[in-house]
């Protein structure tokens, strides 16, 4: 399950990120003044992402977890991709982070790769296939191992948003993104790991699934867009899962870090021979404690860190578009 949510992740931010280049024109040689809208797209993005984090890595340092006391420098980047693919394993407890380290990297590229290719879809379908030639060329001629950390291993999801957002208004599209369809494109992709999550050790699974994802991915949300009326009927809709939305930013940063910090409570405060390390550590009570403890960290990082940077985040304007002048001739 958690396979299939960063991969609609990273196709939603494809679709995200690439309609804010297009409209407010933030690629370098636009028409106008693009340096400085760039600049402005960066600073907005970070104010958006960069505290929170941080504010999560000072709690790291403090627990404190031995890799961002070791590696600091690659999670101020943020680089933890990099690091878990040099390392060839997880760091305790900030595992995640390799998604956002990606993400922010893909701010980085798209901006740049969107002035080269334009609004070219066959060029855009090239950057998604490229992302799988990436996985299958480099599992086989360098390593399998860590290989989705890398940011190439993901063009094929980031290239399949922008897709949606170019051809999101295309008649054809209405007529694919159905609900059906959306089933039928997931229930392929869980076949296939029934199938080959355990061919070859997994490789085979690990080259072709985030493609196949990409286009479960893409269907879904251009179903969600084309039918709005479908996201009531399935509950995405409901108070709870609206403020939950809203404040998923910090449920990501700190959903890892606290059973790590449980476990050293648990193991502090009871012996081995009590019996209680077992039962406390169990999924349930593990569960039961952690869950509302992830909710007030969430809602505490939204009202005291983000929702303020949002509202700064309005007096970061983009500088205005002028539209192209017309000459009337007699």
């Amino acid at each position: 399950m958690g396979e299939m949510g960063r991969q609609v992740f990273f196709v939603l931010s494809g679709y995200l990120i690439s309609g804010v280049v297009w409209k407010q024109q933030v690629y370098p040689g636009a028409p106008g003044p693009w340096r400085q809208r760039l600049g402005t797209f960066y600073l907005r993005r970070l104010l958006r992402i960069i505290p929170p984090y941080y504010c999560a890595l000072a709690l790291s340092a403090l627990l404190p977890l031995a890799t961002i006391r070791e590696y600091p420098a690659w999670f101020l980047l943020p680089a933890a991709n990099q690091l878990f693919y040099q390392l060839q394993r997880w760091g305790e407890g900030l595992g995640h982070f390799w998604t956002l380290a990606v993400d922010e990297q893909f701010y980085l590229l798209w901006p740049v790769l969107l002035a080269l290719v334009g609004q070219r879809w066959r060029w855009l379908l090239l950057i998604g296939a490229a992302g799988l030639i990436f996985r299958v060329g480099w599992g086989l001629l360098v390593t399998s191992g860590f290989v989705l950390v890398l940011l190439p291993a993901s063009l094929d999801l980031f290239a399949a948003g922008t897709l949606l957002r170019l051809f999101e208004k295309a008649d054809w599209l209405a007529r694919w993104v159905r609900g059906r369809y959306v089933v039928a494109a997931w229930t392929i992709w869980w076949a296939l790991w029934v199938l080959l999550h355990q061919h070859q050790g997994g490789v085979t699974w690990i080259m072709i699934f985030p493609t196949v994802g990409a286009l479960a991915a893409f269907l879904t949300l251009g179903w969600l867009l084309h039918y709005p009326a479908a996201a009531r009927r399935i509950g995405l809709l409901h108070p709870a899962l609206l403020w939950l939305g809203q404040r998923s930013f910090g449920t990501y940063l700190y959903h890892l870090l606290l059973p790590v910090f449980w476990q050293r409570v648990v193991f502090k405060l009871w012996s081995a021979e009590s019996g209680w390390r077992e039962v406390l550590l169990g999924p349930i009570p593990t569960v039961l404690i952690l869950t509302p403890l992830l909710l007030l960290l969430s809602a505490a990082s939204w009202h005291f860190i983000e929702a303020p940077l949002n509202r700064l985040k309005r007096h970061l304007a983009y500088a205005p578009i002028k539209e192209p002048s017309t000459t009337t001739h007699p």
